[in-house]
C-alpha cells in the first residue's frame, strides 16, 4: 500500500508524550517547525498549556480551543437537544395525543438507534477523504431539519420514521468530533478536551428539560400547536445555525487544506505535532480484504469494541429515559416539576465528566483506574435502589438517579484512549472509533426491548438488574485492556530506545570518520 507504512500492533500507546526523544522528521532540517518535545511529567493541576509550550504552539492550541471546541461542544449540545426532546415531549402531553400507551416510547428509541448504527462507521471514515468542515455540518443541518418534521407527526409511524432520519444523521458526529481531536491535539491535551466535548451533551440533557418546562408553558396553543409540538420547533431552529457556523468556521483535521483562521506557520506546527505523537495522516483503505486485516486482526478491536459494548450495558436506564419515566410518575400531573427536576441527572454529570477527565489528562493512568474503581462501588450500590425497588427508600431512588451520570461521564475517557492506542493508523483510528460507537449502539437497539420495557415503568426489574450484573464485567474487561495496553507501551518504549542508541553510534561513528 502506499504512502506511511502502519505501526504495529505495540505502538497502540507507544506514543508517550513525556518522551523527550525527536521524531524522524524533525531531523531532516532546521526548517522543521519548532514544538513541545518535552512535556512536564508532573504537570501543575490548573494549568491549561503545558509549561514547556512556546508562545507559537500556545497560540495554535488556543485557535483550536476556539474553533474545534468551540463547535463540536454548541454543536454536541443541540445534538443532545433535538435526541432528548422525545422524552420531554413525551411526558408533555405527546403520549396521550398520539395515543402512546405501550411500548411505543421505547420502539421510537430504538429506530433512533438503528439510523445512529448504520451511519457510524461508514460516516467516520469518509472523513479520512472528504474534508470533515464539509461533512460534519451538512448532517447537522439534515438531523436539525427532521427534528423539525417531528413537530408535523399524526401517528407513532410518521414520528418513527422521522426519529430513524435524526439518528441517521446524527450518528456520524460523536465519533468524527473525537477523530478530528485526535487529529490536532496531543496525549497529554486530549481527554479534558473531550471532556469539556463531553459536557454538552450534559448540557443538552439539562436544557431541554428546562426549555421544555417553559416552552410548554407559554407555548401550549400557540399558532394552533401543542405545547410538545413546539419542542421540536424550537429545537431545530437552534440547529440550523449552528450548522452554518460549521460551515463558515470549523477547520476539520490538518490534512485537509488550510483553513483561513491558521497562518502557514501554525499549520505547520500542528503537523509536525501530530508526527511527534505518532498519529500519521490518511493513506488509503486499500483493497477490501487488506482494509479488513488492517481493521480486525489486531487486538484493539477485539478489546476496545467489546469494552464499549459492556459499558453502554452498565447505563442504559440513562440514555432510554428511564429517569423521566419515574419522574413522571412520581410528581404526576406536575409536568413543569418533571421536566425540570430532569436536569438533575445531567447537571451533576457535568461534574462528573469535567472532573474525571480533567484529572485524567494531568495525572495519566495514576487517576484512570482508580477512578474506574470509584464509579464501579457508587453505582453498584447505587443500582439497588431499583433493583430493591419495594424496600428502598425514595432518597436511594433519588440517589440513584443523582448519580446515573456517572458511568456516561467516562466517554471522554474511554473513546481518548482508543484515540491515543490507535495513533499509528489513521484509517484504523476513524475505524475503531466509530466501531465502538456503533457495536455499542446495537446494544440499545434490541436489548432495551427486553430488559426496560415501557409497561415495566417504573420500576423495571430486568433493567436495573442487567445493569448491576455489567458493572463487574465491565471493570474486569477493562483492567484486562489497561493491562495488555501498557506491556505493548513499555515494549514499544524499549524498543524506541534501541533504536534511538542505534542511531546516536551511527552519527557518532560517521562524525569520527
Amino acid at each position: 500500500m502506499a504512502g506511511h507504512s502502519k505501526a504495529s500492533a505495540d505502538e497502540i500507546t507507544a506514543i508517550d508524550a513525556t518522551s523527550d526523544t525527536p521524531s524522524d522528521a524533525s531531523l531532516k532540517g532546521d526548517a522543521r517547525p519548532t514544538i513541545n518535545r518535552k512535556v512536564a511529567k508532573s504537570p501543575r493541576l490548573w494549568s491549561w498549556f503545558d509549561e514547556n509550550d512556546g508562545p507559537e504552539e500556545r497560540k495554535l492550541v488556543f485557535k483550536l480551543d476556539v474553533y474545534i471546541m468551540g463547535f463540536a461542544f454548541v454543536g454536541y449540545w443541540v445534538m443532545f437537544l433535538d435526541r432528548t426532546v422525545l422524552q420531554n415531549a413525551y411526558v408533555s402531553g405527546m403520549k396521550e395525543e398520539l395515543e402512546l400507551f405501550g411500548n411505543e416510547f421505547v420502539n421510537l428509541n430504538t429506530f433512533y438507534n438503528v439510523g445512529y448504527t448504520i451511519a457510524a462507521i461508514p460516516a467516520t471514515l469518509l472523513l479520512t477523504f472528504v474534508p470533515a468542515q464539509r461533512t460534519v455540518p451538512t448532517t447537522m443541518f439534515l438531523w436539525g431539519l427532521f427534528t423539525l418534521l417531528c413537530y408535523q407527526a399524526k401517528s407513532y409511524s410518521q414520528l418513527a420514521a422521522f426519529r430513524f432520519f435524526v439518528g441517521l444523521f446524527e450518528g456520524p458526529y460523536f465519533t468524527s468530533i473525537q477523530y478530528i481531536m485526535g487529529s490536532w491535539y496531543r496525549r497529554d491535551e486530549l481527554v479534558r478536551r473531550a471532556g469539556f466535548f463531553y459536557v454538552a451533551s450534559a448540557v443538552g440533557t439539562m436544557t431541554s428539560g428546562l426549555l421544555a418546562a417553559r416552552i410548554v408553558k407559554d407555548l401550549d396553543g400557540v399558532a394552533g400547536h401543542a405545547g410538545w409540538r413546539w419542542l421540536y420547533i424550537v429545537a431545530a431552529l437552534i440547529t440550523f445555525p449552528i450548522a452554518i457556523w460549521g460551515f463558515l468556521a470549523f477547520p476539520g483535521t490538518p490534512n485537509n487544506k488550510k483553513r483561513w483562521m491558521f497562518t502557514e506557520s501554525e499549520y505547520a506546527v500542528a503537523r509536525e505535532r501530530m508526527v511527534a505523537q505518532g498519529r500519521v495522516p490518511p493513506t488509503g483503505l486499500g483493497s477490501n480484504l487488506k482494509t479488513v486485516h488492517r481493521f480486525v486482526l489486531k487486538w484493539h478491536f477485539w478489546l476496545l469494541v467489546p469494552q464499549t459494548m459492556i459499558w453502554y450495558l452498565t447505563f442504559m436506564a440513562n440514555s432510554q429515559g428511564v429517569y423521566t419515566l419515574w419522574l413522571k410518575s412520581t410528581y404526576k400531573k406536575e409536568v413543569s416539576k418533571v421536566n425540570n427536576y430532569t436536569a438533575v441527572n445531567p447537571g451533576l454529570g457535568i461534574i462528573w465528566t469535567w472532573a474525571f477527565s480533567w484529572l485524567v489528562d494531568k495525572y495519566d493512568d495514576r487517576a484512570r483506574i482508580p477512578i474506574f474503581f470509584f464509579i464501579f462501588v457508587v453505582r453498584f450500590i447505587a443500582n439497588f435502589g431499583f433493583v430493591l425497588y419495594d424496600k428502598s427508600s425514595f432518597a436511594w431512588k433519588w440517589f440513584t438517579i443523582a448519580t446515573g451520570y456517572m458511568e456516561v461521564a467516562l466517554s471522554p475517557i474511554v473513546y481518548s484512549y482508543a484515540n491515543i492506542i490507535c495513533a499509528g493508523d489513521a484509517e484504523e483510528r476513524a475505524f475503531i472509533l466509530s466501531s465502538m460507537l456503533a457495536f455499542a449502539y446495537t446494544c440499545n437497539i434490541w436489548v432495551p426491548l427486553l430488559t426496560f420495557r415501557t409497561v415495566e415503568a417504573p420500576k423495571y426489574p430486568k433493567g436495573f438488574k442487567q445493569q448491576l450484573i455489567a458493572h463487574p464485567i465491565y471493570l474486569g474487561w477493562t483492567l484486562m485492556l489497561f493491562f495488555v495496553a501498557r506491556r505493548g507501551q513499555r515494549k514499544r518504549k524499549a524498543q524506541t530506545q534501541v533504536e534511538s542508541d542505534e542511531r546516536e553510534d551511527s552519527e557518532a561513528e560517521a562524525a569520527r570518520s
